[in-house]
């Protein structure tokens, strides 16, 4: 069986629409986030990519004229975490033509403008486009006031070239030859991935540590069973070990803070169990009827 098409990058999953898809995205958000397997922001869609357009896009697909991939993509946020979610859509306008031109576009919601993930998906749609030998160039439009995305197609390579094919826009147009396999550095002010992911990574350290505390409490309040006092107390000592372990091992002050911070959760939680446990030594207080 022929796996499905996806293309990953550092920080994202993207998905070639079908019919299928945008039928439920027509229908409801909640069928979509379904097939896709993420969560569906209640802002969607973004700014340009509204009914009318998945309309024109449904019918292309149910035509089956098509190359899977060579109309839209969702953009999927954290495509390897707990916790996927659809943060825009970008593609193509169809195969290429005669010339061997393809026209690309992208939409992002607004939230997640300004970091990058509009750059990453677009250049890896180029790079894996261009695995078809027929297409010469890729091109793109954009408004005169979209300075932003002017930025974005000059980073990857596009070059102005005039007016573009609808009214009011200027297009910019990249050859085959200029292309460059690596991602493009992001400008001063912009998250590039290195940060964006490090700034996740931290996050999760945090979230680790107050789950651990909050894990220990609730768990504290629960069992009352004197055999499990000393696996309590084993528990706490071993993740608080294995946190200082792993410390060692970052050169990252404040991932350092972090994983001690861990350890220390993980000593509390095995107190926490172990304290309400009852010393088996201590005879059981009497009830007010034995007396």
């Amino acid at each position: 069986m022929k796996e499905p098409l996806i293309l990953q990058t550092p920080r994202l999953e993207l998905v070639p629409a079908n019919a299928e898809m945008l039928n439920c995205e027509i229908q409801g958000q909640k069928e979509l986030g379904q097939l896709l397997g993420a969560e569906i922001p209640a802002n969607w869609p973004p700014e340009g990519y509204g009914c009318e357009t998945l309309k024109r896009l449904l019918t292309k697909y149910e035509a089956s004229r098509f190359k899977t991939g060579y109309l839209n993509w969702y953009i999927i946020l954290n495509p390897s975490g707990t916790h996927r979610e659809l943060i825009g859509q970008a593609g193509f306008k169809g195969e290429p033509t005669p010339e061997g031109r393809m026209e690309i576009d992208y939409s992002i919601l607004e939230h997640y403008q300004h970091h990058g993930y509009a750059m990453e998906a677009v250049h890896s749609l180029i790079g894996w486009i261009l695995q078809d030998p027929s297409v010469k160039e890729i091109i793109a439009q954009t408004y005169p006031e979209s300075i932003a995305a002017q930025k974005l197609l000059v980073k990857i390579g596009f070059s102005a070239s005039g007016k573009g094919l609808e009214q009011g826009t200027i297009l910019f147009v990249l050859p085959r030859e200029d292309y460059k396999t690596d991602l493009p550095v992001m400008a001063e002010g912009e998250k590039t991935v290195k940060e964006d992911l490090k700034a996740n990574s931290r996050k999760a350290a945090e979230s680790f540590g107050e789950m651990l505390a909050a894990f220990g409490s609730v768990v504290s309040e629960i069992f009352n069973d004197p055999s499990l006092k000393d696996k309590a107390k084993e528990f706490g000592k071993s993740v608080s070990s294995s946190a200082e372990a792993v410390t060692d091992r970052f050169k990252d002050e404040e991932i350092k803070v972090k994983f001690k911070e861990v350890g220390d959760a993980a000593q509390s939680f095995g107190k926490n169990v172990s304290n309400i446990f009852k010393d088996d030594k201590k005879e059981p207080k009497k009830s007010d009827k034995e007396e």
